[in-house]
């Protein structure tokens, strides 16, 4: 191992064994861990063999923290870090530096000759110096979910595109999906278009956007008892981190409205015959991020949220009353003497 070194220890430079040296200053980690990360980090740290370590501090408690330069290009590498650190986003950061427990500082060097090289400080002066810059570039740096958002959807650009081709509908929505990072929500006009939605794939892409902590929510119209029975079953079993709600009263049009982020929309007509082709179930196609069309939808999915969830209590409530029907239930007073006698007033 090459490695240069100060009177004290306080300065090294090591350009052998980079990656266990590294992993061993992340383990020893007791407070949290603050970095800059670019986009060719990758190339000096492999993040499949980091997650394991960045996964054990997280359940030990402590905080991590990572500005970058996020872009379209690189947003799939950061959506894997997004599990365990909080990330931010500043334009133009170019080194790869970690701070560890505001107590050593470690950065990435490399030469003209491409040779990288690992230099570690633990100057109290200058490590708390370099704490202080990150503090305050997090303190106006741009949240990783509003960075992703503004990527996504555009900075002030509004659309509305009409599309009327099955395979282009459902590749939006494939797209819109896994591209999510807060929230989707979901009402199917017709418990046979949610069927559907399951052969297509569209269930286990939004169940598997669950585990990427996005939530979702889901509305269904069925008002036969039976097969709502099979759809609660369905859900349990495949897709159980799925929140459904389920409308008694049917809706006025046969629409599919998804709303993704609440930043974007997709509101599908459906095909009344379901016994073609599985991508014929979708007819013309209405996908924007118009603000005003937005609010309203968004407004429309958060009533019928409340009304099936206290017309499922009403349900509750029936079964509730109809169990114990029938039963020839009387009152009943019970009583008991807490008069206690001491041991002198027995004798």
């Amino acid at each position: 191992m090459s490695r240069n070194r100060s009177a004290d220890n306080e300065i090294n430079v090591v350009s052998n064994s980079i990656t266990d040296i590294t992993f061993q200053a992340i383990s020893k980690a007791t407070t949290g861990i603050d970095c800059y990360l670019t986009n060719d980090f990758s190339g000096v740290i492999d993040p499949e063999k980091l997650s394991p370590k960045l996964l054990d501090l997280k359940h030990k408690g402590l905080k991590l923290r990572m500005i970058s330069d996020i872009s379209m290009k690189d947003s799939p590498i950061y959506r894997g870090f997004v599990n365990y650190f909080d990330i931010r986003h500043i334009d133009q950061i170019a080194c790869n530096i970690i701070l560890i427990d505001r107590t050593d500082f470690m950065t990435f060097l490399t030469n003209v000759n491409n040779k990288t090289r690992l230099l570690a400080v633990s100057d109290k002066s200058f490590v708390l110096a370099q704490q202080f810059l990150f503090d305050s570039l997090w303190s106006i740096a741009l949240p990783f979910k509003e960075k992703i958002k503004e990527i996504e959807y555009g900075r002030g650009k509004s659309f509305t595109k009409n599309i009327s081709k099955s395979l282009e509908i459902l590749s939006i929505i494939r797209t819109s999906i896994t591209s999510s990072i807060d929230e989707i929500l979901v009402l199917f006009s017709e418990y046979e278009v949610l069927i559907h939605s399951k052969k297509l794939g569209i269930l286990n892409l939004l169940q598997k956007a669950t585990r990427s902590g996005i939530k979702v929510r889901v509305i269904a119209y069925c008002e036969n008892n039976n097969i709502k029975d099979e759809l609660k079953a369905m859900f349990i079993e495949n897709f159980p981190d799925i929140s459904v709600q389920y409308l008694q009263k049917s809706l006025q049009t046969k629409m599919t409205t998804m709303i993704f982020d609440r930043r974007a929309f997709l509101d599908i007509s459906t095909e009344a015959n379901f016994n073609e082709n599985l991508e014929g179930i979708m007819g013309s196609c209405v996908y924007s991020n118009n603000e005003i069309k937005l609010s309203s939808l968004i407004s429309i999915f958060e009533f019928l949220w409340i009304q099936s969830d206290i017309d499922n209590q009403k349900v509750i409530k029936q079964a509730y009353f109809k169990l114990f029907k029938g039963f020839n239930l009387r009152d009943e007073t019970y009583k008991r003497d807490w008069t206690f006698k001491t041991n002198k007033q027995e004798k």
